[in-house]
């Protein structure tokens, strides 16, 4: 029963890890994960606090990207309106890309529907093809730049896993 659950749990957490290119929250599913790993293992193996750190460096590595993605997106011009419009051009792109190939195709829709949503936003705001295209750049960048953050999250919170289970 205890090497299925680690077997179920490694394969979540890669699923989780994987899941942040779809615009998933990958870091908070490896931690509701691992809880539930310790829950039912009686938090033998995971005890309470290091679940409590694990959050603790899930909510570190998603501010952290809040953070990156609003001061580049701020840095090239990009309005709140032209931010919310990268999200859900981000999300849109995401599930568009997937059709064509699952992963590469998701990966790639996402940053192009980020720069797409910023840009389509802040020409109905201020139609000026500069102004648009800045934005559009800053929340690609910034996209790129939180993705990043989010696959490092990731992978530290595997290895953290990991170890603790070793």
């Amino acid at each position: 029963m205890h090497s299925t659950l680690v077997i179920f749990l490694v394969t979540f957490v890669s699923a989780s890890a994987v899941s942040n290119f779809f615009g998933a929250p990958g870091n908070l599913l490896i931690a509701i994960g691992s809880f539930f790993y310790a829950l039912t293992t009686g938090f033998e193996q995971l005890s309470l606090s290091f679940v409590l750190t694990l959050i603790a460096v899930m909510l570190l590595f998603e501010i952290l990207e809040f953070i990156l993605i609003s001061v580049t997106a701020k840095h090239y011009g990009t309005s709140r309106w032209g931010i919310a419009g990268a999200i859900i051009g981000g999300i849109l792109g995401a599930f568009s890309g997937a059709f064509f190939t699952p992963l590469l195709g998701a990966i790639l829709g996402s940053l192009v529907g980020v720069f797409l949503g910023a840009f389509v936003i802040e020409m109905t705001r201020k139609p000026n093809i500069g102004h648009g295209l800045r934005a559009g750049y800053g929340a690609f960048v910034g996209r790129v730049g939180g993705l990043s953050i989010k696959v490092i999250g990731s992978i530290t919170l595997a290895v953290m896993i990991v170890n603790h289970l070793i």
